[in-house]
């Protein structure tokens, strides 16, 4: 009961002292109410907002004549994230001529991507209308071009790599073949294609009566006289099928030599045409339709518009702070005056 008694006459007496210090709460309240406002229509900029909306088309695989290209990730997501990169942004910093870091511009882009889909927006936000309008066409632009050139930098890196390891074997593989072709070629020479044998009629019945009856003769007489055969050299036959085999063997190796030797110098100079254009005027000159295998990606569905009305700065909000935030410092100002002047 006595605790009761004390709790009320705690709560009566802060609710007397806020009464004595009323002025203070309301003139604090007052204060702050008009600064937000101040700030709100006198000081504080207009911003604005212009979106865009756009598809990618996750990527896995592209084909192309030099082999297929894999993509390393089929995130979309992955894909996105580099709209926030400080190379990228620095461009647009440069293209407009804007006053500002790569930190401070990041924080007026703001990525929204619907869940479950491909679609996403990009929103930017520029105290001048036209300014962020084509800030954001800028940003949309420079972030196509980029990717498209990155990965096309990586396909030619990729492909390069695996002609110049298939190069490789290919010679190893030539250099394998004609070995074992002068090996044969030498074996092949040591051997006779066809044997000859010489032997009596006799010892061929049915040969010499046929001799004899060609020739009119008594086959008697016919024991000194010799026959002579001819026999293929089975060695010698598969032998020569090998070397053959071994013929047509590198002929196909160097047929696939030439054709990989040929795609590999025109990587290389794709990669040289990459290296010298990258950075100037003449950039996007490398987008000719080869490896340009992000070309076909990204889809903008809704361009940036130029915004009519502004977005901020929330006046209601802010005077609504303002006048809670008046209240809280109105309200601690008081209890402290009259907590100085009792003790």
């Amino acid at each position: 009961m006595e605790q009761q008694e004390y709790d009320e006459i705690s709560l009566k007496e802060l609710i007397m002292a806020l009464w004595k210090e009323r002025r203070i709460v309301i003139g604090f309240t007052i204060t702050m109410f008009l600064l937000a406002a101040i700030y709100s229509y006198f000081i504080a900029s207009p911003s604005y907002e212009t979106k865009s909306v756009l598809m990618i088309k996750a990527p896995t695989e592209e084909g192309t004549r030099y082999g297929t290209y894999q993509f390393p990730s089929r995130n979309a997501s992955d894909y996105l994230q580099y709209f926030y990169n400080n190379d990228l942004l620095e461009k647009v910093i440069k293209e407009n001529e804007l006053e500002t870091t790569p930190e401070s511009f990041k924080n007026s882009i703001v990525l929204e991507q619907e869940e479950e889909s491909n679609r996403f927006s990009v929103v930017v936000t520029n105290e001048d209308p036209a300014m962020g309008q084509k800030i954001n066409q800028d940003l949309i632009n420079r972030f196509i071009i980029d990717q498209r050139i990155l990965y096309k930098k990586n396909a030619i890196n990729s492909f390069i790599l695996n002609y110049e390891i298939s190069i490789d074997n290919l010679k190893n593989s030539i250099d394998t073949q004609e070995s074992l072709a002068k090996s044969t070629k030498e074996l092949l020479d040591t051997l006779e294609p066809i044997y000859t044998l010489q032997k009596s009629l006799f010892n061929d019945p049915e040969a010499a009566a046929a001799y004899a009856k060609n020739n009119n003769l008594d086959l008697s007489t016919l024991y000194q006289n010799l026959m002579t055969e001819e026999y293929s050299n089975g060695n010698y036959l598969k032998i020569e099928t090998q070397h053959l085999d071994i013929q047509t063997t590198l002929i196909s190796l160097r047929e696939s030599l030439d054709n990989k030797l040929e795609f590999y110098d025109e990587l290389i100079a794709e990669r040289e045409l990459l290296a010298i254009s990258v950075g100037t005027e003449n950039e996007q000159s490398i987008l000719n339709n080869r490896l340009d295998v992000f070309n076909d990606k990204i889809f903008v569905i809704s361009e940036a518009y130029l915004p009519e009305k502004p977005v901020g700065p929330r006046k209601a909000l802010n005077m609504a702070i303002g006048l809670v935030l008046g209240v809280m410092l109105g309200v601690f100002a008081g209890l402290f005056k009259n907590y100085w002047k009792t003790t």
